[in-house]
């Protein structure tokens, strides 16, 4: 049961020409014959973290290169951590036509859609680090930044493909998860900072957040320091335990997905 799983990783992975070019060529045929190009992408970020900023530093007085760096920052890194539950019910299912007609590994399907999100983030990380260096804000980023992105890659992969083939047999949970996904969105330190909430409010809804560790350990970095063990500790756990759950689901569903798309 798990060989198989892993067998149909492995195969995945030596198709990485495959699917990261057809990653590149999905997110630039969307903006083909564009002017800007793929800095839409980007444009949305920045606008949003912009106005998020003004409108968190009037209300707790704060300054702008003081919020800036964290708003853009975790927008920045949602886009990875949340990979798994706003792009992840839908992956087997918009590949449901080359499922059944190719034989290619269900991973492949995966690898393929983080990969297009990856290559969002390279883009969008370009354009903050020019909006760092505008509001004199940048720094070197630390080399924990390696670590914390190959755990974001996985926590991504067992996720995306656990949620992804769930929702492909429970249809309803394409439509809940992303709206699980918002909310979640909300409850993270994103649009707002950890140390501006009450102890007592940070202990249940930041020390208990996995998604916060999973965006902290590489938003941290990016602004030039380490993320707290306590963020390793969430990212790490879910991490793990997205690992197990992949071996296990994958391992027994696997072969029914073509039925289920």
């Amino acid at each position: 049961m798990f060989d198989k799983a892993i067998n149909d990783l492995i195969r995945a992975l030596r198709l990485y020409k495959v699917w990261t070019y057809q990653a590149w060529h999905d997110m630039s045929a969307k903006y083909k014959r564009t002017i800007l190009g793929s800095l839409w992408i980007a444009g949305s970020m920045v606008t949003m973290s912009l106005v998020l900023s003004i409108v968190y530093g009037a209300l707790h007085g704060a300054d702008l290169s003081t919020v800036l760096p964290s708003i853009m920052g975790g927008i920045l890194c949602w886009g990875l951590a949340g990979f798994m539950l706003i792009d992840g019910p839908d992956i087997f299912m918009n590949a449901g036509v080359t499922i059944k007609s190719h034989a290619y590994p269900f991973s492949y399907y995966v690898f393929e859609s983080g990969a297009r999100t990856f290559m969002v983030f390279l883009n969008n990380l370009v354009v903050f680090f020019i909006a760092m260096a505008l509001i004199r804000q940048l720094a070197i980023p630390h080399w924990t930044v390696i670590p914390g992105l190959a755990v974001t890659f996985v926590t991504m992969f067992s996720w995306g493909t656990v949620i992804s083939l769930l929702a492909s047999r429970f249809r309803d949970l394409r439509f809940m998860i992303p709206h699980l996904g918002q909310i979640l969105y909300f409850l993270t330190p994103i649009m707002w900072r950890a140390e501006d909430i009450s102890p007592a409010k940070k202990a249940i809804i930041v020390d208990m957040n996995p998604l916060y560790g999973l965006v902290e350990i590489v938003r941290a970095p990016l602004l030039g320091h380490a993320p707290a063990p306590l963020c390793w500790s969430l990212a790490l756990g879910l991490m793990g335990l997205g690992v197990a759950v992949w071996l296990l689901v994958f391992g027994v569903f696997r072969k029914r997905i073509p039925f289920w798309v």
